[in-house]
């Protein structure tokens, strides 16, 4: 008996279908959350010091490895905080905690970002 075709059975059809629905939560994200416009504002400050300063190749790396996890984290907690108003909108404890831990992995990750950015451009400076 043969087998009736269907999408997931394909791995490219699921392939493609997972990376439009990443695009989609990624350009969604950008669209409207203002700490990913702040990032982004960021990363363009940082780009055009990594030219002023002629960076090198290894410290762009690294910078870049930190930026886009950074990113990644900041999208994490969008998604949290998303969650968590669709659960509840009225304030409850547990509600709170879960949205500064999200907020808090985030900080975290700037403030790694902030210190080793201000290292690498002060190698350059000084």
């Amino acid at each position: 008996m043969k087998k009736e075709f269907r999408d997931k059975d394909n791995v490219f059809i699921h392939f493609y279908k997972s990376c439009k629905y990443s695009l989609s939560g990624l350009f969604t994200s950008i669209k409207t959350e203002r700490s990913l416009h702040l990032l982004l504002l960021a990363c363009a400050f940082v780009i055009v010091m990594c030219l002023i300063l002629e960076v090198s190749v290894q410290d762009i790396i690294i910078i870049s490895m930190l930026a886009v996890f950074l990113f990644a984290m900041e999208l994490m907690n969008t998604a949290i905080e998303h969650t968590v108003d669709m659960v509840t909108k009225e304030y409850h404890p547990l509600a709170k905690k879960a949205k500064d831990c999200g907020s808090a992995a985030s900080f975290v990750i700037a403030v790694l970002a902030i210190i080793v950015v201000v290292y690498i451009f002060l190698s350059y400076i000084i």
